[in-house]
């Protein structure tokens, strides 16, 4: 089943999908920092998270306004309990050439709820972040191989895993954040996509 994070709780259960192919660059291009391998945790624009349509990373184009496409398939109106589901992210965006993205998952208390695991070892990562109420997020990101480099204007897709919690714990969210990137090299260019994906317990359907 390939490498996973195991982060169940029975009270808390909310989703983060985050990013891609970032490129930071100082002013007047003394420097950069490249994360084609990879973003940087905490960047999916969930509650507490930046997306990386930030100052000094994705800058110019304003968040979701490429015109281009994210989605996520696979996400259940409802969970059942310990039951493994198979997300896939779709990005595109005509023009583009590099592609990435950050998934994490979330209760409605903002702290991490299920198992995330890798269907793909070479395209996708796991990574997790300490965040200021001392609660640790988990996770999945493209690699560098991952990024697609020189597939042009996609769709290009990502699969991973996600186990239900033990037990229903109310409304669990997937926050997703993706980078349509120009592989320019430089902070301008990219667009950066956002959206979250809600599901239910089972019994909160019947």
């Amino acid at each position: 089943m390939g490498t996973r994070f195991i982060h169940s709780t029975v009270n808390h259960l909310r989703w983060a999908p985050t990013l891609a192919g970032l490129l930071v660059l100082t002013a007047g291009g003394a420097s950069a920092v490249h994360y084609g391998k990879g973003p940087r945790p905490a960047s999916t624009n969930a509650p507490g998270e930046v997306s990386c349509s930030a100052k000094k990373c994705h800058v110019q184009n304003e968040l979701n306004s490429g015109g281009g496409a994210l989605t996520v398939s696979g996400v259940p109106s409802v969970y059942e309990p310990l039951k493994r589901y198979t997300l896939t992210v779709t990005l595109q965006q005509e023009g583009q050439k590099r592609w990435g993205f950050q998934m994490t998952s979330l209760d409605r208390k903002d702290q991490p709820a299920g198992e995330l695991s890798l269907e793909e070892d070479k395209l996708t990562q796991l990574k997790s972040q300490e965040m200021e109420d001392g609660s640790e997020r988990y996770y999945v990101e493209h690699t560098g191989e991952g990024s697609f480099m020189g597939n042009k204007d996609g769709p290009v897709s990502w699969q991973l895993g996600w186990t239900a919690p033990p037990e229903a714990a109310g409304p669990i969210y997937f926050y997703t954040a993706a980078n349509a990137a120009n592989f320019n090299k430089k902070p301008w260019g990219d667009y950066i996509y956002t959206r979250i994906d809600t599901i239910n317990a089972a019994e909160a359907s019947q």
